[in-house]
């Protein structure tokens, strides 16, 4: 099934659940497109080279796969997602207007992404993969504000996080599924987080299994996972809001502000005030 809404002028969004290997239409025939990762996995050949997309990757798709469509493998018989049809100089016009300081640079962040070869399954940082979630469940949203919310969040993501080739992950199916429902129960419910013990015993595993599956799929253990994610998470504040560095903190689990402080100068380069005042002055 593929379901395709207009977000806002130039950019619309395309729903995509397949359950069987059929071809995969990638919404405009103009502008770039962009093909998102939820659930499943997903497995093309793009520019003579085979490109698989899991939860949280992306990629930018070749004028001939933008063309003539995808014909896909499912390695986990299912895979959702959605694509994103993109007409720069339309969609900033409408950012610009409706958006002001916090606009995304439609022009600049394709830019970015053209950096790499079309078709290279790409990784957006720690955060990617919950953002595009967000995204794709607001796209189901009847009224239009939400949705767009999220879509501008989304391309601030790609203006100011890492973005670098996906590497490929080999845990069975089942194992995969599970690693990633243990990352959102984490990541979803922060001020709650359990021990490792009490996430693994809930699930029936032991904490050696826990975090070497996890390890294998994010890159990073799970604590340094949850901090590096806190800290992308007020990095966007920094740029995104007006709240001060202590409250900004405070939501990233410091309530001393020189331990956050120090934590985010580690991970940054620099302390939060000069991150953020930086930061403006480049954008």
């Amino acid at each position: 099934m593929e379901t395709a809404r207009k977000l806002c002028p130039g950019v619309e969004l395309q729903i995509i659940r397949k359950t069987a290997p059929d071809k995969i239409s990638c919404g405009l025939s103009h502008g770039d497109v962009l093909l998102f990762g939820i659930g499943g996995k997903l497995r093309f050949v793009s520019e003579g080279k085979s490109v698989t997309l899991h939860p949280g990757s992306f990629c930018l798709l070749s004028d001939e796969a933008r063309r003539k469509g995808l014909l896909p493998e499912l390695p986990h018989g299912h895979f959702e997602g959605f694509s994103l049809s993109v007409e720069a100089d339309a969609a900033d016009a409408w950012s610009k207007c409706s958006l002001g300081i916090f606009a995304p640079d439609f022009t600049s962040v394709l830019a970015r992404i053209r950096g790499f070869d079309a078709g290279t399954a790409l990784s957006a940082g720690i955060r990617g993969e919950h953002v595009f979630r967000e995204l794709y469940e607001a796209a189901a949203e009847d009224a239009p504000i939400f949705p767009r919310l999220k879509l501008a969040e989304l391309f601030l993501l790609l203006a100011q996080s890492p973005i670098q080739p996906e590497t490929e992950t080999y845990l069975p199916r089942g194992q995969e599924k599970l690693i990633r429902h243990l990352r959102d129960h984490i990541v979803g419910d922060e001020l709650h987080y359990s021990s490792l013990q009490d996430l693994a015993a809930e699930h029936g595993i032991s904490v050696s299994f826990l975090q070497k599956s996890f390890k294998q799929v994010y890159g990073l253990p799970v604590y340094q996972y949850l901090k590096a994610y806190r800290l992308e998470k007020a990095a966007a504040a920094l740029l995104n809001t007006g709240r001060s560095v202590t409250k900004i903190g405070l939501d990233a689990g410091y309530t001393n502000p020189a331990k956050f402080s120090e934590a985010f100068r580690k991970h940054y380069g620099l302390p939060p005030s000069e991150y953020r005042k930086s930061e403006n002055q480049n954008g």
